[in-house]
């Protein structure tokens, strides 16, 4: 076991022997999923994410949005 650490901001340090071993780098995002009392973390690979984009476009364009995707996805975020 290590002890990582959490800002008041909810940024969670995770030990460097840990993100090397995992394949953790900096700045890159995460899955987080919660079991119960537990977060599970894993990187995420480009290929979620492109697939994720690809679900976006094809959203906007049968709804017939004529907007920009940015756009799309701050009117879905605050609508």
């Amino acid at each position: 076991m290590m002890i990582g650490h959490m800002s008041k901001t909810g940024n969670v340090s995770i030990p460097k022997k840990w993100r090397e071993e995992l394949g953790f780098r900096e700045n890159s995002s995460l899955i987080i999923e919660r079991e119960g009392d537990r977060l599970i973390l894993e990187p995420m690979s480009p290929g979620p994410l492109k697939d994720a984009w690809k679900e976006i476009d094809e959203e906007i364009k049968r709804k017939g949005i004529k907007i920009s995707r940015k756009e799309a996805i701050n009117a879905s975020i605050y609508d």
